[in-house]
């Protein structure tokens, strides 16, 4: 086995020095603390800065001698003639010493026998901070996993010593004894062996069988036990599946005779951007800091008809979800969609990170806005590609650019994207999905016995229901005191408030939060989403239609139906499209939904006939106030769960203490003329707001309750005429049901309801409703 422990340098304070090259991987492969562990690396700070000023060049040589430019921990530094002038200068102290080299790399923490900054092992503890992200990561480079670093860095008047290059290991895996050894779940060979693999690939045209062979050779005549080891650190060998997987992708990379990122940039640059498909591309500059958009590597995509259908539908609201595993790289693609007429998602753009911040987030979202279409509905305005100030890349511009375009942009709660959006001058708005699925795991994290769940999820939605801030600040303090009264343990109660207190009715989150941050002063009849199902169908869509393994420029050829082709292999264009992209999947389903009737979810049509029920009962009683209404309610009117249509039977002591905090929360659709009657909901039929169940779980936003419904057919008679809209609401229940009993089979049809005539029909609705109360509401 290869071995450079001669060129290696110990110092006292622990360090070591080594001449560049092979030396330095060698060192850190064979450290004591770092056998069977794999590492990860940060950028390398300073280096490029000084190649691009022509200070430096970084090269390393191969075994066979060809110098390779290159960005590994075997690289050499070479200073140029305007480098060696400069350190010239440095030793006669007419300049100042400087870093040439600074580079961190950190134990993975593979396997879960590290213990993290956190002070837990395998996994963080519940106080830490990291405990709730993806893999307990803040980002691809979070150092949480371990404590041990391996700094090495290097100065300009170093490059003339014999070692230039000083290596420091810092930090412990564990601060107790424990012998096991971690299991090593990505490739960790080193440099030299791929080069080594690579070599018998290409040179030799060596199966993976035959690789394994010759790597093996390094190890003849090993002992038992220092073959155990070399197969725990697999820096020098790798098990099949691991090996054929690079070899596969190196094989790739020779056929292609670039790398797929380069690919992508010929991608973006000679075929998409002149047909406009780009939006914004730059290049990631490592040199920029960290709080600089020009750090990060962004490319938004688009289509013409997205943003007309953005212009058109996206007025109101948009949504922005962030989803890692749509390609092999896990690079962030964000997906930006919009609802249309018909109540379909459309995509408007997609962009692709090399990291998912609030800068590059608010890339995407200006990218867009600068293209969107001006108001007039036959725009002929131009549109024009302009470089960066950066110099890194390109951003296309409309020339109307629409600047009344400012939906609310709903979003999981994310920090970045939040302060993204407020950056771009937007309102973000969460979506109640993710928010009960946060809110229902911390009820089951906290052991919060089952029978309260559903009374302390209601009490938190009506808080959410609140139409004012001030509004809100009083039902926080209700829920406050519903918590209170509950007979559990302290500690839990204050679990309970401390989430409300701080992670919903903080500042930072408010108005994200409550209904007074979704509500637009514009007068119209549309509001913003509730929940953001329409990005993961359009992600399930892409999901759907991809198939096999994914890089991010497989990603945006299969959107556009473009195989992009190496100039060495072909060159003629027509061989570039190989199959429909997804752009014409998308554009084809907006234009067949366009020409249909407006389709109504079944959960708002069972709202609207439930309504048709309760006024054809005469269930609705006019007030003083001319939008405000009062309906009776049901003697078995329970409350009923969204999850499986299920009736729950709450404690009449909870139902009571939850009805004054929905009558307390109402207080403002009474007045002196308006009076709440005992046994009757009041309803507003302009805001939707109701002193019901349905209205604290599901809001007015997407949908009116069932009341707001009823009351609406009674103000319909005011204005057409009393018969004509009962016999109009009769007709429609009636087909309502019949459409039920459709798919009925014979034996259990409903004859009269199906075959029966208008009236008959009619009638015998109204006989199942009288039998069965409630349970025929829930059935229907």
């Amino acid at each position: 086995m290869e071995t450079y422990e001669n060129q290696i340098k110990y110092n006292d304070d622990g360090s070591v020095n080594v001449p560049f090259g092979r030396a330095a991987e060698w060192y850190i492969s064979n450290a004591n603390l770092l056998k069977n562990y794999r590492l990860k690396n940060q950028s390398r700070q300073v280096t490029p800065k000084l190649v691009k000023a022509g200070i430096l060049t970084v090269e390393r040589k191969t075994k066979t001698g060809t110098v390779k430019s290159t960005n590994r921990i075997d690289d050499v530094l070479v200073l140029t003639s305007l480098g060696r002038d400069l350190v010239s200068q440095i030793e006669l102290g007419l300049a100042k010493n400087q870093q040439c080299w600074y580079w961190v790399m950190y134990c993975s923490g593979d396997g879960g026998n590290c213990q993290r900054l956190c002070g837990s092992v395998g996994k963080c503890n519940e106080n830490c901070e990291n405990y709730n992200l993806r893999n307990n990561l803040k980002n691809g480079n979070d150092m949480h996993h371990c404590s041990v670093r391996v700094i090495s860095e290097c100065r300009l008047s170093w490059l003339s010593l014999e070692n230039p290059l000083r290596i420091t290991i810092q930090g412990t895996h564990r601060t107790f004894y424990n012998n096991n050894i971690p299991k090593i779940s990505r490739i960790n060979l080193t440099y030299s062996v791929r080069d080594s693999i690579a070599l018998s690939r290409r040179a030799d045209y060596r199966t993976a069988k035959g690789i394994k062979a010759k790597l093996l050779t390094s190890l003849n005549g090993a002992s038992e036990e220092v073959i155990n080891n070399a197969l725990a650190s697999q820096r020098i060998i790798c098990n099949n599946d691991k090996l054929r997987q690079f070899v596969a992708r190196d094989d790739k990379k020779l056929k292609d005779d670039t790398g797929p990122r380069t690919q992508l940039d010929s991608l973006v640059n000679n075929i998409l951007k002149s047909q406009g498909f780009i939006l914004y591309y730059q290049i990631a500059d490592i040199n920029q800091p960290a709080d600089s958009p020009d750090r990060y590597y962004q490319l938004t995509i688009s289509d013409e008809f997205w943003l007309k259908n953005a212009r058109d539908y996206g007025k109101i609201c948009i949504g922005i979800d962030g989803k890692y595993d749509l390609n092999l790289d896990r690079a962030p693609v964000l997906s930006i969609v919009t609802e249309n007429s018909a109540g379909c998602g459309l995509p408007v753009a997609f962009a692709l990170f090399n990291k998912e911040n609030h800068h590059t987030i608010k890339l995407a979202i200006d990218a867009i806005k600068k293209n969107i279409p001006c108001d007039n509905e036959f725009c002929e305005h131009k549109w024009y590609y302009e470089n960066l100030l950066s110099g890194n890349g390109f951003q296309r511009v409309r020339e109307c650019q629409n600047n009344n375009w400012k939906p609310y942009i709903l979003i999981d709660k994310h920090r970045p994207s939040k302060l993204a959006i407020q950056n771009a001058s937007h309102k973000p708005i969460l979506c109640w999905f993710h928010i009960m699925k946060t809110f229902s795991e911390n009820l089951n994290k906290w052991q919060i016995p089952a029978k309260f769940r559903y009374p302390i999820a209601l009490a938190f939605k009506i808080v959410g229901r609140s139409r004012t801030e001030e509004t809100a600040i009083e039902m926080a303090k209700k829920y406050i005191e519903f918590i209170n009264t509950l007979p559990l343990e302290k500690t839990k109660k204050d679990k309970l408030i401390d989430d409300l207190s701080k992670n919903w009715m903080c500042t930072e989150w408010k108005l994200s939060f409550i209904d007074a941050g979704r509500i637009s002063k514009n007068i119209t009849n549309r509001f913003p989403w509730t929940t953001n199902n329409f990005t993961e169908r359009i992600n399930r869509t892409i999901e759907a239609v991809y198939s096999g393994k994914q890089t991010p420029l497989t990603f945006v050829e299969r959107m556009y139906g473009i195989k992009f082709q190496s100039e060495t292999i072909v060159s003629h264009e027509d061989l570039n499209k190989f199959e429909s992209g997804l752009v014409t999947l998308f554009n084809t389903q907006t234009i067949e939904q366009q020409t249909k009737d407006d389709m109504i979810c079944c959960d708002k049509l069972r709202r609207l006939n439930q309504g048709r029920l309760d006024f054809l009962l005469n269930m609705v009683k006019i007030s003083s106030d001319q939008n405000t209404f009062l309906v009776k309610k049901k003697s078995d009117d329970l409350f009923v769960s969204s999850y499986d249509d299920k009736p729950l039977r709450l404690d009449e002591e909870i139902v009571r203490k939850l009805n004054d905090m929905i009558n307390f929360l109402m207080k403002s659709l009474l007045s002196e003329n308006v009076i709440l009657e005992q046994g009757f909901h009041i309803c507003n039929v302009i805001t939707g707001e109701c002193t019901c169940w349905e209205y604290i779980w599901n809001s007015s936003l997407r949908d009116k309750c069932r009341h707001c419904h009823a009351a609406t057919l009674l103000i319909e008679t005011q204005q057409k005429g009393h018969l004509e809209v009962v016999n109009e609401a009769k007709k429609n229940l009636v087909l309502y049901f019949r459409n039920k009993e459709r798919v009925v089979p014979a034996s259990i049809k409903n004859n009269v309801i199906y075959q029966g005539d208008m009236e008959d029909s009619y009638q015998e609705i109204i006989r199942l409703y009288n039998m069965q109360g409630k349970m025929f509401e829930i059935i229907f």
